[in-house]
């Protein structure tokens, strides 16, 4: 078993603050001992950085949500292909005060993606299967990152939910929200796993 933690703060945009942020946390915890340094090769470390861009600072502009949307129609599945997340992250190992190992995955979120990366991070899994299929079936691809629009026709663009079909709405910013955008009821984490 691991732990995950989501890092994130309104500073944490989608303009390279991660990279900062994986390298304070790394280093702090190495230099506590609480991380084995990667340079020990000893456990599974790895730490993906720069994966999340955006030229003109725009959230619908970003290197990782272009992917998506271009990717849509990559194959006859569609949103199949994309379940893999962009964000930056470290997988450790954690030493605990009684000289215990365990792996840790620290993720580094945009701000705005607070609540998808909650969401897919939290889980359940099987709660995020149903919820996936649940928008498929609506038109709509969900994923750790944003809430997208599958276009019919393969020349049409997705579009982010809300950001991009209703662009006066209130933007997401709790889980309930993302509930509450697709019509259905809250369901706190303890009662996920069911």
């Amino acid at each position: 078993h691991d732990a995950d933690f989501i890092v994130t703060h309104p500073n944490i945009s989608i303009l390279g603050a991660s990279e900062r942020v994986i390298k304070s946390i790394v280093s702090g915890m190495v230099e506590n001992g609480t991380l084995l340094d990667p340079k020990e090769k000893i456990g599974f470390h790895m730490s993906s950085i720069g994966r999340m861009r955006s030229k003109d600072g725009n959230y619908t502009n970003c290197d990782h949500i272009n992917r998506l949307k271009k990717n849509i129609h990559k194959t006859s599945y569609g949103y199949d292909n994309l379940a893999q997340d962009s964000f930056d992250r470290i997988f450790g190992v954690y030493k605990t005060i009684e000289g215990k190992m365990r792996r840790i995955d620290i993720i580094v979120a945009p701000y705005i993606e607070r609540p998808f990366a909650i969401l897919g991070w939290t889980g359940s899994a099987l709660l995020n299967r149903n919820m996936r299929q649940y928008c498929k079936d609506r038109g709509l691809f969900l994923c750790n990152h944003c809430l997208l629009t599958i276009p019919p026709n393969y020349g049409d663009k997705p579009k982010l939910v809300p950001y991009e079909t209703h662009p006066d709405s209130r933007a997401v910013k709790s889980e309930e929200d993302i509930f509450t955008l697709l019509g259905l009821p809250y369901m706190h984490p303890k009662d996920r796993n069911v």
